[in-house]
């Protein structure tokens, strides 16, 4: 039989798998010399096989035409009305540009969730008086209604998730560690920048306050296969204990305190003090990333923030604090977090020794589309 005749026995408009058949039969005895009931049975089973070959080539192929996909592992497939949930998933490019290159596998779908959370987000219990229960503002005589912990209890929960945040720092409990933002992304992108440059440091890491005690630093280093440069800065002497480990580690230890810009000085007991510009001038880091600045000095928080964020500062992309009281700064710490395009991925107050009156928050630096309400239009 000529298969290619076959095909111009039906105009292709009106072509059915019954036609299709009936046709191909007709054709097939027509070329018999005897159809005899033996042989009739015969090619009808072969008919069959046929058709039945003729059909799953048609699908295959409608399937590839319609561009069918896998769905993994599972072998799950997903048909037409399926398609624009598969696109969405596979587009990635929203959260890898609003973050920096960061997060670099997030779908779209999803980042655009994380915003809407983000821009829903109300900071205040009391929209209208941020300040109450703030020991400075609210003269209710009764620590639930006018302290620190009441206060941050009421206000400036998390306003954003990272879906692999780590508490890193000894085993990851107790006082001393730290949440940090998927810490696996820091070593891909430092990985990226030591490919395109190889005298750069990769990543830079630093640790304001330290007290001797240096488990974050350690357990960051171990998390991350010891992908960043640490530097770690403290009034104290305790670089006898950071020496130990500094070429296994990367670590870095630098004898001085952190003041506010202008406030460089050495006080009655030699100890010095130097402003986050001087420090980052000192160490030749004006045009690199920071990628990870965490701060624990015991208020000074409340001096020094508006320098840790000046435009003449380098990026620092998580900001890990411990915030101690709640001054009516306090505000405007938050405040000025939010205007330089920050979010907050964790909170988590300091029971033991500090009753909740101090709180470690952890910020990340996004880029300002991420927070345009306007362009996020019907996220569901």
């Amino acid at each position: 039989v000529n298969a290619s005749n076959l095909i111009t026995l039906v105009p292709p408009t009106e072509i059915s798998l019954p036609t299709l058949y009936h046709q191909f039969k007709t054709m097939v005895y027509s070329n018999m010399r005897r159809p005899t009931k033996h042989n009739r049975k015969t090619t009808n089973s072969v008919l069959t096989c046929v058709c039945a070959f003729f059909v799953t080539s048609i699908l295959a192929l409608f399937l590839f035409e319609l561009k069918i996909l896998s769905g993994g592992s599972q072998g799950t497939f997903f048909l037409e009305n399926d398609l624009t949930e598969i696109t969405k998933k596979a587009s990635i490019h929203l959260a890898k540009d609003q973050s920096f290159g960061f997060f670099n596998d997030i779908p779209d779908h999803e980042w655009n969730l994380l915003r809407k959370i983000t821009s829903e987000h109300e900071n205040h219990k009391f929209m209208d008086q941020p300040l109450t229960h703030n020991p400075d503002f609210d003269t209710r005589n009764l620590k639930y209604n006018n302290s620190p912990a009441a206060w941050y209890q009421t206000n400036y929960e998390p306003n954003f998730s990272c879906r692999f945040e780590r508490r890193l720092g000894g085993n990851g409990n107790g006082d001393g560690p730290k949440w940090v933002c998927d810490p696996h992304r820091i070593v891909e992108v430092s990985k990226e920048r030591k490919a395109k440059n190889p005298d750069t440091p990769g990543c830079l890491v630093y640790s304001i306050g330290s007290n001797g005690d240096y488990s974050f630093e350690v357990g960051f280093q171990e998390a991350t296969n010891n992908a960043c440069e640490v530097h770690i800065f403290d009034m104290g002497d305790y670089g006898d204990g950071v020496k130990a480990m500094s070429d296994e580690l990367n670590l870095n230890y630098h004898q001085v305190g952190l003041v506010k810009e202008g406030n460089d000085s050495v006080n009655d007991k030699g100890e010095k003090f130097q402003s986050l510009k001087t420090i980052v001038k000192s160490l030749g880091h004006e045009d690199q990333i920071i990628d990870v600045f965490k701060i624990d000095c015991d208020k000074c928080e409340w001096r020094t923030f508006q320098d840790w964020l000046a435009p003449d500062m380098p990026v620092l992309q998580q900001v890990l604090v411990e915030v101690h009281d709640a001054p009516k700064v306090a505000l405007q710490f938050f405040d000025t977090f939010e205007e330089n395009n920050y979010v907050r991925f964790h909170k988590e107050p300091n029971i033991q020794y500090a009753g909740g009156d101090c709180i470690e928050y952890a910020f990340l630096k996004l880029d300002k589309s991420f927070f345009d309400k306007d362009a996020l239009g019907n996220v569901r």
